[in-house]
């Protein structure tokens, strides 16, 4: 093999271990979706703040995925998310560790804390 051919075939091998694949089809599923927001009050305005941020950190991860394929080409991906307020209720639930509807500073300091 010519030195020019062994490092194409080193480039190509390096793409494709960097690339992240490819997926011919996916679908995106909202769990929960109409489900409304349960009333929640803050003992402060700080317990509300800690709590928002909390719950924006735990957002951004996903219920859960499923892929059909190799492992550089999906031929099928779907995604299960909760909805916002299904999240929110999720999150009020753990957090409001006495189940008083209130939101202390503690309870929010503890919820921020939790691991996902």
């Amino acid at each position: 093999m010519s030195l020019t051919r062994l490092l194409a075939i080193a480039g190509a091998v390096g793409l494709l271990a960097a690339a992240p694949g490819l997926t011919l089809l996916s679908k995106k599923e909202v769990v929960r979706p109409d489900e409304q927001p349960r009333p929640v009050r803050f003992e402060s305005p700080e317990a509300a703040e800690v709590f928002h941020r909390a719950l924006k950190r735990r957002s951004d991860s996903e219920s859960g995925g499923a892929d059909v394929g190799l492992p550089l080409l999906s031929l099928c991906r779907r995604n299960r998310v909760l909805s916002e307020a299904a999240n929110f209720n999720d999150a009020v639930e753990t957090c409001d560790a006495d189940q008083d509807g209130v939101i202390t500073l503690a309870e929010a300091l503890a919820f921020e804390t939790l691991q996902d």
